[in-house]
């Protein structure tokens, strides 16, 4: 699917392009080890993507099949902010859903097609310089070389987005941080009942799961990738989803993190009742999220930072719809009274041990910004940095400035996440617990090998351990939490059965690397969608990495 590439050309070297313009706006950004990965195949193409491919296809190649495809695909981004900002792709998406899906389309509408879909996921920085800026004025009757010159400007944006976010871990400005592998809930790897935690009611899989060996290798894993490709070794952790437990605390200290981060609600659900202490000062639970606390675990202690839930998510899911400087002066607003609240119920001293955590997704909200949230970016950094009473940070600025000792010591974490505190999301529904089950098998399966590997002498079992070794990063993959995120009724996506098939050609993989026969399950859908629900065609053929994995022929 081409969301990374998507997310790529638009987001990911945006983001840290507004730093870069804010020399003295402080902020953390997280990169997931699978998505540097993605990068890494991108720009090495190593990686098959059709949009792309469809991108620079000539117009005049394209086949029956590849003009459906670019029809269902090369609209998929928001309407008013990135279609219809465009008066050529406006009048392209009126043709391709006049109820005749695009019969009257030309050889010129497709090549505009191809252009404008690429362009409206390209960040608005860039869209200030050339070749992009002609190419948007422009606007229709776009040649073949204007495809390739824009395919030429994204791969060269593409390239730059690590080197740009080491530069800014250089210079101090930004904090880089890393997270499990292949983002998994790493409480539900350790220990799925730790769901029960937050959801003392919910109906989990009749078999658990417990794997803390599984957790570990994700965070080891993914560590060991991220220092290989960034060259810095990271201090702090963004775990997948912010889902922590008390278990997964002790592995992240256990692997020399310093610090963790998660959401405000599993706070107050780990610190009810008790009273706790900043500095001697007794905190009041509504205040409790605006310090960092001390975890203690089996392996060493941890800082723990909690997101101010209200102002992380206003910014991903509320300002979208105002002027930007109306949204600025309300982010302001709301620090400041933060500020003022802690000073005037435990004096101005308190400010040396406090701090407001807003943290989101660095991608995903932009597109339902007008100009991808270029204004109201700019303004928020330059009245941030600028401000006298604000002091933008880093969490290991934190961490290295605040005197331990004054900061209150939790408890026990509840497990739970950053979404409604708990896991719903990942298990519980029949289709989770399915998924669950199935990843069980896989890690059993994948065990006895291990064993049988254990009996065999070295000399002649290279074979085999080449097998575990590739089966047990097809797991890893399985065990990634965006699979869970479309099963059960929690979302919807079209795309859902695709993630479904996904999934199991992952777990097909283990069994298909061990040389073991493959569960018949594993050919069946999970998702409990109906066959006259299923959609039509949206995304075109799977490419299947070997012809053993390949089920009986269908469309997909």
């Amino acid at each position: 699917m081409p969301w990374t590439w998507l997310h790529a050309t638009k987001d990911y070297l945006e983001m840290a392009q507004h730093l870069e313009r804010h020399p003295k706006m402080r902020a953390t950004i997280n990169l997931v080890p699978s998505l540097l990965k993605q990068i890494d195949e991108y720009i090495n193409q190593k990686a098959y993507d059709p949009v792309l491919d469809l991108m620079t296809k000539p117009a005049n190649s394209l086949s029956a099949n590849e003009k459906d495809f670019m029809l269902d695909n090369f609209f998929l981004a928001h309407r008013e902010t990135l279609i219809f900002r465009s008066q050529r792709y406006h009048e392209l998406f009126d043709k391709a859903n006049d109820g005749d899906k695009g019969a009257d389309y030309t050889e010129q509408d497709y090549r505009d097609l191809a252009v404008h879909y690429s362009l409206a996921w390209t960040g608005e920085i860039a869209r200030m310089s050339e070749p992009y800026r002609s190419l948007v004025e422009k606007d229709r009757n776009y040649t073949e070389d204007d495809k390739q010159a824009l395919a030429r400007a994204q791969m060269e944006n593409v390239r730059k987005i690590i080197p740009l976010h080491e530069e800014l871990a250089k210079r101090g400005q930004v904090e880089l941080t890393t997270t499990p592998f292949y983002h998994p809930i790493l409480p539900l790897l350790v220990d799925s009942r730790s769901a029960y935690e937050a959801m003392p009611n919910a109906v989990l899989p009749q078999v658990s799961f417990n794997s803390p060996e599984e957790a570990e290798r994700q965070i080891v894993d993914g560590r060991r990738y991220f220092e290989s490709h960034i060259g810095l070794r990271p201090r702090g952790m963004w775990p997948s989803e912010g889902s922590l437990s008390q278990d997964v605390l002790a592995l992240i200290a256990k692997n020399g993190y310093e610090w963790t981060a998660t959401d405000e609600g599993v706070l107050r659900n780990s610190i009810r009742g008790g009273d706790f202490f900043v500095n001697g000062s007794k905190i009041k639970p509504e205040h409790a999220a605006y310090f960092p606390w001390r975890a203690q675990t089996a392996r060493g202690e941890l800082t723990l930072f909690f997101r101010d839930h209200r102002l992380s998510d206003d910014i991903g899911f509320t300002y979208q719809s105002w002027q930007a400087i109306h949204a600025v002066e309300q982010v302001v607003s709301n620090i400041l009274r933060i500020r003022h609240t802690l000073t005037e119920e435990y004096g101005e001293h308190i400010l040396d041990h406090a701090c407001v955590s807003i943290i989101l997704d660095g991608e995903n909200c932009w597109e339902y910004y007008q100009r991808n949230g270029f204004e109201f970016l700019n303004a928020l950094y330059t009245s941030l940095a600028s401000h006298a009473d604000i002091q933008t940070v880093t969490f290991s600025d934190v961490v290295t400035e605040t005197k331990r000792e004054a900061l209150p010591i939790l408890p026990r974490l509840v497990a739970g996440s950053w979404i409604n505190s708990n896991f719903r999301i990942w298990i519980g529904h029949p289709e989770d617990n399915a998924a669950w089950d199935a990843i069980a098998e896989a890690k059993d399966a994948l065990d006895r090998a291990r064993e049988r590997a254990k009996t065999i002498p070295k000399s002649a079992n290279e074979n085999l351990i080449k097998q575990i070794a590739i089966a047990e990063e097809e797991l890893m993959i399985a065990e990634g939490s965006d699979w869970w995120w479309w099963y059960g009724d929690d979302h919807y996506s079209p795309q859902k059965y695709i993630f479904d098939e996904l999934f199991r050609m992952h777990l097909r993989a283990v069994y298909v690397n061990l040389d073991i026969s493959v569960p018949h399950y594993l050919a069946q859908p999970i998702s409990l969608l109906q066959p006259s629900e299923m959609p039509h065609a949206v995304y075109g053929a799977m490419h299947p990495v070997s012809e053993e994995l390949l089920l009986p022929e269908r469309t997909v």
